[in-house]
């Protein structure tokens, strides 16, 4: 075999390699507890929000858009489950097939997860009484099916969630798809004025 048919075949399994790495077509289930960081019992009707962003590289940088966003609310055994794209980190690779073919890859998904009256995931890593509190400490123990441990917020505290809470980083596209996160907030703007 010549060395020019080597190379060629090499490329094509390379690029075949990548292609099927950036499908969005595989998906898995992600799942978990969300649990009181105090007491360690199960929260129950905690909102846990997943959003997965299309990504490519560009001469400016990489550009990302929305692909989907999906939340679910934990049960009485703080237990939660969203079926959704699997994704993959930007690695070198990907991302120079991404720039020379103008094609998008879907990232891991980033995640919230929301009950009134606690810390949230990841706005209270800003909140000093959340911090070090918080587990896991980012979306890859997430993503492991790590407990949520969430500490309950004091009073005093409760206003500073509201300010820190999401805009979620989720287009505005997509606020029609987040009936739950939308009705917690709510909740608790409504508690926080009595």
């Amino acid at each position: 075999m010549s060395k020019a048919i080597r190379h060629l075949l090499f490329g094509i399994v390379a690029l075949a390699s990548i292609l099927g790495n950036t499908s969005c077509g595989i998906h898995r289930v992600y799942g978990g507890r969300v649990i009181d960081a105090g007491t360690r019992e199960p929260i129950e009707g905690a909102v846990v929000v997943a959003h997965w962003l299309e990504a490519r590289a560009t001469v400016a940088g990489e550009s990302t858009r929305l692909e989907d966003v999906k939340e679910t609310l934990t049960d009485k055994d703080g237990k939660w489950s969203i079926t959704g794209p699997r994704g993959q980190e930007g690695c070198n690779p990907i991302l120079l097939f991404t720039f020379l073919t103008g094609t998008h890859y879907t990232r891991e998904p980033a995640f919230i997860v929301f009950k009134p009256g606690y810390c949230s995931f990841p706005q209270g890593f800003s909140i000093i009484e959340c911090r070090e509190k918080i587990k896991p400490a980012g979306t890859a123990g997430i993503m492991e099916g790590k407990n949520v441990e969430l500490p309950k917020l004091k009073d005093r505290s409760r206003m500073i969630i509201i300010r820190n809470l999401p805009s979620l980083g989720i287009a505005s596209e997509a606020e029609e798809k987040l009936p739950l996160i939308k009705r917690l907030i709510e909740a608790e703007e409504k508690e926080i004025r009595r």
